[in-house]
């Protein structure tokens, strides 16, 4: 069966029910999304200009819908997606309705139904089931961001302090050994991804506030902790995880990793100026049975400068800059990997609906491996962001990246300026 006709029928039956039928008492809510990007990318791959360099452009959109229903104590939202192929890619613009384009017929996912769960309260616990987003803020989110089914157990102990127990699933193995569903397969749950966490959160006033958060997923911990700290006119972000356990890629591997995330601002009237830094652990023998690159739990989104530090939802530039010579080894640019860096930013607010920003960032791997240079490099971005409407914004960037030996690999390698464009027209209702 197509997917749009069904799409269009769910819609149609929730807002029908919720507004035309005197039985139902059910209150009901939309937000969603539409986003058109416009993208140029040079020398991203090679990094080298001589032959005109390696560069792309092209345009992409998506577009989200959310229905938020309640009947009070109890609650449900879903959210359909059009466009990016069952992932936060979009559709690119001109591609049609082919497997990458606005297309939803039999085994294609540029039409997918993102989230769909239930919230209701048993007790003093608030239940939230079904599948959802989630993204847990810690390491200015290079932690956890995924999309994933899993049950929320929340309870608000005091007007301070809330704690969470979650289990989401990655990954069921139980039908890998067969194109059924037969549950007798040889295999069932080898290839099974738990993801367990319990959270604290703690409300320090007009201060701020802290919290802390213990992954566990398979024979792997993560241990995180952040506070937001607002002394004014200083803000105070500090966060910070250890990770420990085993890993099993074909050799059992002991794990011991840690991460560190800091950034400091300070706003006068229309003006910000501000210092952020980042240290990931990274392992420089590559030989032995320790694993001490520091890698997250899962998806994660460490949005942090447009070109090297640009993930999770925008993953367009890690998708095509060259890191092969990082020695990331099981981690990613996704969260902070072997990879030191320090960062300068301004912004300011220069009309009621313009806010222009600056940064200026440079990056060294934490460990080089024996005969490798440490040195990355460093990059320039340049933002300006308008609110057209209410809701609608438009935010342009240029930015450049000039690597260096650590990530060239040195020798005869070129070393050109990597430079991208960026133009994001956003809608938000």
């Amino acid at each position: 069966m197509r997917k749009f006709p069904v799409l269009l029928l769910l819609v149609g039956v929730l807002t029908m029910g919720a507004w035309d039928s005197p039985s139902f008492a059910i209150e009901t809510a939309f937000d969603g999304q539409y986003r058109i990007r416009a993208l140029y990318l040079n020398n991203v791959k090679e990094f080298d200009k001589s032959e005109g360099g390696d560069n792309d452009s092209w345009i992409d959109q998506r577009f989200r819908l959310g229905i938020n229903l309640k009947e009070a104590p109890v609650s449900g939202y879903v959210q359909i997606q059009m466009g990016g192929n069952g992932s936060n890619f979009s559709t690119v613009w001109g591609q049609g309705t082919d497997e990458t384009g606005w297309s939803y017929g039999s085994g294609e996912e540029s039409f997918i139904l993102r989230q769909a769960y239930l919230t209701f309260p048993g007790g003093p616990v608030t239940l939230k089931i079904g599948r959802s987003y989630a993204s847990h803020g810690f390491l200015a989110g290079g932690m956890f961001e995924n999309v994933a089914d899993r049950y929320i157990l929340s309870m608000k102990l005091n007007e301070e302090l809330n704690v969470s127990l979650i289990h989401a699933k990655g990954r069921e193995g139980s039908y890998v050994a067969n194109s059924g569903i037969d549950q007798t397969a040889t295999s069932v749950n080898d290839n099974d991804r738990n993801i367990y966490n319990l959270g604290f959160n703690y409300k320090l006033g007009d201060q701020g506030d802290a919290a802390a958060r213990v992954y566990y997923v398979r024979d792997a911990w993560w241990l995180t902790v952040q506070t937001n700290l607002k002394i004014n006119p200083v803000n105070v972000y500090l966060s910070g995880a250890y990770l420990t356990g085993k890993a099993n890629n074909g050799t059992e591997l002991d794990v011991k990793g840690y991460a560190l995330h800091g950034d400091v601002n300070i706003s006068r009237g229309p003006a910000k100026v501000g210092v952020v830094a980042g240290l990931g652990s990274g392992d420089k023998d590559t030989t032995d049975n320790e694993l001490n690159t520091f890698f997250p739990p899962g998806l994660a989104s460490y949005i942090q400068t447009h070109i090297f530090y640009q993930a999770g939802e925008n993953n367009y530039s890690n998708a095509f800059l060259n890191t092969a010579n990082l020695n990331l080894q099981n981690g990613s640019l996704q969260t902070l990997s072997n990879v030191t860096w320090a960062g300068l930013y301004g912004d300011f607010k220069a009309l009621d609906d313009l806010t222009l920003g600056a940064k200026l960032a440079t990056f060294k791997k934490t460990e080089a491996l024996s005969g490798t240079s440490e040195d990355i490099g460093s990059e320039i971005d340049l933002t300006a962001n308008y609110k057209i409407q209410k809701g609608l914004s438009l935010l342009t960037f240029a930015a450049w990246f000039s690597p260096d030996e650590g990530i060239t690999g040195g020798g005869t390698a070129k070393e050109d300026t990597v430079s991208e464009y960026y133009a994001r027209l956003q809608w938000e209702f």
